[in-house]
């Protein structure tokens, strides 16, 4: 009897050996930060997010000089909330002033939304429409961010797909309801960005370019800087944005800083 019951246990214990360094080898995979996203062309809410429930906070400030010696900032609140899978709301309350000390603060309302085209997972591809308005007391471009459009309405299709590190995002569309500097008040926006960091944890860096053609010189070109709150064990990530915009004919070169502490509350 007593030999059978140390044969039994002999072959429980062989059994169970190979149970636990299956158990002691599986390793979770990391989970991957979300798809990059440029701080002046940003979308209307993530592009890669499904997630209804999902909300982003955004506190902006900015100061622009232009050649012209005209000095403005800017400041904004800005809430993302995706209503459902698809669906994506934004509300953006900002004050801007140039600094000629003649004139006053002016503030702006700027309601959004988006609507998911596709999503593919697996190839991390993603595309989605936009639509936009502005409110705001003054239309002039002296108090406006370079990221925003230059009518009051604005719409169009934004492109995103990431492979490994690199990703690449990009927007056509047109603004509408005011004067435009230019025959077709064309929008064109692209980004390359490269996460660094185990998963794109850490943050990444990159240029965006915004092309309006309502503007008198449509052009602006912007470096990027993002660094994610998470290992840091912050709330929040902090951008950076350094806008030019080039000398033209039909307008004055500028140059600023964008700073963006940016919240971001998942509904589980």
């Amino acid at each position: 009897m007593k030999v059978a019951v140390a044969r039994v246990a002999l072959l429980l214990t062989a059994l169970a050996l190979p149970v636990r360094a299956e158990v002691r080898t599986t390793v979770a995979r990391p989970v991957r930060a979300k798809m990059p996203e440029p701080l002046l062309t940003e979308s209307i809410t993530d592009l890669d997010g499904s997630g209804a429930g999902e909300v982003e906070v955004d506190v902006n400030g900015s100061a622009l000089r232009r050649t012209t010696a005209v000095r403005q900032w800017q400041s904004s609140v800005e809430v993302e909330w995706r209503a459902l899978e698809r669906l994506g709301l934004a509300l953006d309350l900002g004050v801007g002033r140039v600094l000629d000390g003649a004139t006053s603060p002016v503030l702006s309302v700027r309601p959004a939304a988006s609507w998911v085209l596709t999503h593919s997972q697996p190839l991390d591809f993603h595309l989605m429409a936009e639509v936009s308005a502005r409110i705001s007391r003054d239309a002039t471009e002296d108090v406006q961010d370079p990221g925003d459009g230059a009518l009051p309405f604005s719409g169009g299709f934004r492109f995103g797909i990431r492979h490994g590190w690199l990703t690449i995002r990009t927007f056509l569309g047109a603004g509408a309801g005011g004067h435009s500097a230019h025959a077709v008040p064309l929008r064109a926006q692209a980004a390359v960005l490269a996460e660094f960091g185990r998963e794109g944890r850490l943050g990444f860096a990159g240029f965006e370019m915004d092309s309006d053609w309502a503007r008198r010189t449509p052009l602006t070109l912007a470096a990027n800087l993002v660094l994610r709150g998470a290992h840091l064990h912050v709330p929040f990530d902090l951008g950076i944005a350094l806008p030019w915009t080039p000398q033209s004919r039909y307008g004055d070169a500028s140059v600023g800083v964008l700073v963006r502490l940016i919240v971001e509350i998942d509904h589980d």
